[in-house]
Order: C-alpha cells, then sequence, then structure tokens
C-alpha cells in the first residue's frame, strides 16, 4: 500500500503540486504516513511528516467537538440561545448555540471581505464586527449557509465558559489527552513556526480565469488587490492570511497524522458520547460549495463523497494551502491529505486537484481492507 500511495502523490506532484502529505489508518492500526515533493520550493527542503501545514476550516471540527464535550459536562445547553453569552447579538435570542456550528444560525459572512494585511491582529469581535459590516442576517435556524462568523462566536462561547483560550482549552480537552504533539491554535497559542511548511498560492490573470465572476461561476474567493499581483506563477503567501482573522473557523496547524488519530478517536468513542457524536453527523442538510465534495452539513462534520462512498470529515483552505480530512465509518479507514498551494478559483486544480487524489489514496486502502478480509 505504501509503494501505492506514493506513486499517488508522485502523480500528484507531477501535475503541479509542490507538497504534500498523506496519512492512512486501517482499522485497529497506526497511521501510514507518506511525505512527498517540498516544503519549501526556492531552498528545496523536502517535506517531511512532521512539518506543520494550515488545515484551515478543519479547525471547525475541533471546535464542534470541544463545544459538544462542554454540552456533555452539562456546562453548555445546545438549545439555549445565544444571547445569555451575547447580549447585544442582533437576533440573538433566536439563534441556538448549536446553529453556531451547524452552519444555520443566519449569521453574515466575514471571509470574502476580510483584508490581507498579513501584520494585522484581529480580535475575535472585530471579526463579527466586520460580518455585520459587510453582509445581511437571515433568519436563525432555517436556511443553511457556511458560517465562519457562527464559529467565531463559538470559539467566544467557549472561552466565556472555560475562562481560558480557546486554544488552551482545544489542547486540555483534545490535543494533550489524545497525545496529539503536532497540532496548534496559533490565533491563540505559540506554536513552532519552523516547522510549518511555505504555501503557494495561485492567482491567475482575470483575462483567463475570470476573477469578476462571483464565487459560484469559478470568481476569486479572498480580497488579493493590492497584496499579490496577479500571475501565471506560483507565489508565496504563507503569511498573507493572519491567524487572528482565521481564529475558531480556521487557524490551527497541524500534521495528516494528527489529524487522522483525531478523527479516529471521535468516531471511536473517545471525545463524545454516541449521543453527541449524533449531533455533529446526524440532523443534516443538503448544501453545495464550489470545487469541494461537500454534500450534507452537520455541525462540524460534513457528508462528502470519495472513492465511491459517504464519508464523514472536513475540508479546509486557507490561502497556499488545502486540505482533506475523511473518516469511512462502513470500513473504518481514516485519512488526511495536507497540500502547500491554493487558489481563490475553487475550480482551479491549485484549488480542488487533491480530491481525485484523496479518491486514489482512500480507494486503495480500501482494497488492501477488503484484501485482509
Amino acid at each position: 500500500m505504501l509503494d501505492r500511495l506514493n506513486n499517488i502523490l508522485d502523480a500528484y506532484q507531477a501535475d503541479g503540486a509542490v507538497g504534500s502529505c498523506l496519512a492512512v489508518s486501517l482499522p485497529g492500526s497506526a497511521p501510514v504516513v507518506v511525505p512527498n515533493g517540498f516544503a519549501d520550493r526556492e531552498r528545496g527542503t523536502p517535506v517531511s511528516a512532521d512539518h506543520l501545514f494550515k488545515i484551515g476550516s478543519c479547525t471547525k471540527t475541533f471546535v464542534a467537538a470541544t463545544l459538544m464535550m462542554l454540552a456533555e459536562d452539562g456546562l453548555v445547553d445546545l438549545d439555549e440561545p445565544v444571547k445569555r453569552w451575547f447580549p447585544d447579538l442582533p437576533r440573538g435570542d433566536e439563534i441556538l448555540v448549536r446553529h453556531l456550528v451547524n452552519h444555520r444560525s443566519g449569521l453574515p459572512e466575514f471571509e470574502f471581505d476580510v483584508p490581507m494585511t498579513a501584520d494585522r491582529t484581529w480580535t475575535p469581535g472585530q471579526l463579527i464586527e466586520l460580518a455585520f459590516s459587510v453582509r445581511s442576517q437571515a433568519d436563525p435556524g432555517r436556511t443553511v449557509a457556511y458560517s465562519n462568523t457562527g464559529y467565531v462566536l463559538a470559539g467566544m462561547l467557549i472561552e466565556m465558559v472555560t475562562q481560558d483560550s480557546l486554544g488552551g482549552h482545544v489542547r486540555k480537552r483534545i490535543l494533550e489527552p489524545l497525545g496529539l504533539a503536532n497540532t496548534w491554535s496559533p490565533a491563540t497559542e505559540s506554536f513552532p513556526d519552523e516547522r510549518l511548511v511555505r504555501g503557494y498560492y495561485y492567482r491567475p490573470l482575470p483575462s483567463t480565469q475570470g476573477d469578476s465572476r462571483p464565487l459560484e461561476a469559478g470568481g476569486e474567493m479572498w480580497r488579493m488587490e493590492g497584496v499579490l499581483p496577479f500571475s501565471d506563477e506560483l507565489q508565496d503567501a504563507t503569511r498573507l492570511f493572519p491567524f487572528s482573522a482565521a481564529y475558531a473557523c480556521g487557524d490551527m496547524v497541524s500534521t495528516s497524522a494528527d489529524m487522522v488519530m483525531f478523527l479516529n478517536a471521535l468516531f471511536g468513542g473517545r471525545l463524545v458520547s454516541p449521543k453527541f457524536l449524533q449531533e455533529m453527523i446526524g440532523n443534516r442538510a443538503p448544501t453545495s460549495f464550489p470545487g469541494t465534495r461537500m454534500e450534507e452539513t452537520g455541525a462540524g462534520l460534513f457528508l462528502s463523497r470519495y472513492a465511491g462512498r459517504s464519508v464523514f470529515g472536513h475540508q479546509g483552505s486557507i490561502p497556499g494551502y488545502v486540505t482533506v480530512m475523511q473518516h469511512d465509518p462502513t470500513s473504518g479507514v481514516t485519512a488526511a491529505l495536507t497540500s502547500n498551494v491554493g487558489s481563490g478559483n475553487r475550480f482551479h486544480f491549485y484549488a480542488s486537484g487533491l480530491h481525485e487524489v484523496f479518491d486514489q489514496a482512500l480507494a486503495t486502502a480500501l482494497q488492501d481492507v477488503k484484501t485482509q478480509a
């Protein structure tokens, strides 16, 4: 299996990827880790198993799991309106705690309007203010709409309840008990920056990709005016999106192996009871996001289709990085793939090319499970 996985990642790099790292675990086995390509293209530094990648929105699964653990301990009621913690939040009496993490809050979105000011430090409150200044609020509890704003509030709520930083509490609740020694939340804790791979961003010319088009039609996702020029070449984007602007919705850095071990623990009942795992994967609603495989949303977990299977996990995208982590409940196979290329055009290879790679990797692991059976 290792040889076949290496061949898959070799082909991914030959198609244009810079660096990647894949981890796959079969039921009852430790993850097989396959690093490939370059952590730093200019210096020729190869990716190693302990290099860190920005995992973007895969952060949301850690945050949602932490919230569920607090609910299981009776410290948070998922059915309670968030007005208790955010008395000035518009319609806070209608937004329930669970709405913050299941994308039904109706809160306005801020991600597409964050200025790429690398040296700016954002507070969570400033992100909420930005959201309300650029978008309109929808009816809570009705329409499903991807909400980074909801997760910012979830992170703030966790901090209020625990009197701890978000990163510190995720560490106490999840990372330390599971022995995940290669995962950090840089918005609220320090991390070994020297282990972070460089991230590379593709910003094609408008004449070739139509960046004036809306996101749903392949337009650019993030605001890059005055930050990165249009170019047919990959550009270093490692420092563009400040960790503080990602916070609870996407600030974490990790390794593919840690992500696999996290999902195995979550679905293996080591973090939450079946009742609260069902809260994360049940009561799903159909959804669609450009350039992804996510089909139905739960709370911190999406149902997606890879290798012909319905799997649970998340995808993360942040300038210069794309990540996928998934668990197949039927076979027990778990896999995570990190990559240090990305693009604001969600349909371009640099943004969505890893999905086919993940298809092949998961199919390879499923074949090994079938052979062992």
